[in-house]
């Protein structure tokens, strides 16, 4: 199964409730933490949505000044983006590959898109490499100990990849992902080639709640491309 895909399977319901204004049964909290890191986009930036789903996040962004462009591996999350950006270039593509020319963004963002990749490196290459100098990426995405706890084993091993089940909106969608460790994101080309500026980890209240323990859901980072 091409994981980046399974969009396409339930793109319409996905987006319809990943909107609504009950943090239980939407991305709204999510989205509000994420949009209070934003005050770095100003008027004109070349911006890039990776994993852009429906483009939702876009007009956000296009409201804030940036020139915005979005990319996602789902035909029919592109084709709902397309309907609501019509004048805005988006690609369908893989985040491993994007297909957009060396250090042409000033900004590239992400949210709940990279985890889905089973391998997150290339991912980050390709951000280096579509950035400008000093430009910033900031990446919201599940977060590993949330994955560790979906495995729903007695004998997990954190270390081992596993694809698993993760319900969302009150077990309305099921998406199939697969777990990553902290030292995934945290790797030694992140320090190398960015300057790591903010990284905040929060609950997710629309997630499925693992024997009612508070754990961290997800994550944002921010970082800086090093000249």
């Amino acid at each position: 199964m091409d994981l980046a895909k399974q969009y396409n399977n339930f793109a319409d319901d996905y987006s319809h409730l990943a909107h609504g204004q009950d943090y239980s049964m939407s991305n709204k909290y999510s989205k509000e933490v994420f949009y209070k890191h934003l005050d770095f986009v100003k008027p004109e930036a070349k911006l890039l949505d990776i994993g852009c789903g429906d483009g939702i996040d876009m007009l956000h962004y296009q409201k804030l000044g940036a020139k915005v462009f979005g990319l996602d591996a789902s035909e029919e999350m592109v084709a709902i983006a397309k309907n609501k950006l019509p004048n805005s270039e988006i690609k369908l593509g893989m985040l491993e590959d994007i297909p957009f020319e060396d250090n042409y963004f000033d900004i590239i963002l992400s949210k709940y898109a990279i985890h889905i990749s089973p391998d997150i490196s290339p991912i980050f290459s390709e951000i280096y490499r579509v950035l400008k100098p000093n430009g910033i990426m900031m990446y919201l995405t599940k977060h590993p100990f949330r994955q560790y706890l979906e495995r729903k084993e007695s004998n997990g091993n954190y270390f081992e990849q596993k694809i698993v089940d993760s319900h969302v909106f009150q077990n309305q969608i099921t998406f199939k992902e697969p777990t990553h460790t902290l030292g995934e994101y945290l790797n030694n080309f992140l320090f190398e080639k960015f300057d790591v500026q903010m990284f905040d980890e929060h609950w997710e209240p629309c997630a499925e709640q693992i024997d009612g323990k508070k754990y961290p859901g997800f994550f944002i980072l921010k970082a800086r491309k090093r000249q």
